[in-house]
């Protein structure tokens, strides 16, 4: 036996019930790609100035050992000069190597101030390397238990979804198919309502005024009546 259509109104407000439930819960999980996305680019911040730091430590110790190579070439070169300093015969080739071994231990006392500053800026860099990395070791913390909630409310909303959708299941089945397969296909197009209560004699959904006529095809019971405005399925509450 073929259930009325106001039985069968009366199931799908149920169903509509669950479905705004259920859009309302994907709406929710739509969210959450875009929430994990931002809490990966945050993180990626924070190891991108651990980065930044490890080069810049890099980069002054790589300048640290070019200066204690330069350092070790003046030596040398001092020493080479001053074992052939007391072979030279004449007194202008000894004053003209003398000169040059001043020069160059004069460039040697630079070569050391120079180290001197590179050592405390190392010293430095290594701090900072160090406090971003504690801040890096906290935010990664963060990050997982921000990743672990977030993984969890996901888990929770697909179980309420599939809860919903089972009990859909139980109301289906009352609605005859072709205006089971109209409400659904209003449903996709509206967002979730397909099924709207009158509200003071207008559409509870676009709010659109009803005449007379329509309100009185709605209470008959008769057959199905959608709004002209925004093409919803009507129903008297009761």
């Amino acid at each position: 036996m073929t259930t009325s259509i106001n039985e069968q109104m009366k199931i799908l407000a149920e169903l509509q019930k669950i479905d705004t439930d259920v859009y309302r819960l994907k709406k929710e999980l739509s969210t959450h790609p875009e929430a994990q996305k931002k809490l990966e680019t945050e993180f990626e911040k924070r190891k991108v100035s651990v980065k930044s730091a490890e080069d810049a430590l890099k980069a002054m110790q790589l300048k640290q050992k070019q200066k204690e190579s330069d350092l070790a070439s003046s030596e040398d070169k001092i020493a080479k000069l001053q074992t052939q300093l007391y072979q030279l015969k004449s007194n202008k080739e000894y004053a003209a190597m003398d000169h040059e071994i001043k020069g160059l231990k004069a460039d040697k006392s630079l070569l050391e101030e120079d180290i001197l500053k590179i050592l405390d800026s190392v010293d430095e860099a290594k701090g900072l390397l160090a406090k971003e990395k504690e801040v890096l070791a906290k935010e990664e913390k963060l990050h997982q238990t921000q990743l672990a909630e977030l993984k969890k409310k996901s888990d929770e909303l697909n179980q309420q979804v599939a809860q919903e959708e089972g009990k859909r299941k139980t109301y289906t089945p009352g609605i005859e198919a072709r205006l089971l397969s109209q409400y659904e296909k209003i449903l996709k197009s509206r967002e979730g309502l397909a099924l709207v209560p009158v509200v003071n004699n207008a559409c509870g959904g676009c709010h659109l005024g009803l005449p007379p006529q329509t309100i009185n095809e709605i209470l008959q019971h008769e057959k199905l009546i959608v709004c002209e405005s925004c093409a919803r399925i009507l129903y008297w509450p009761e």
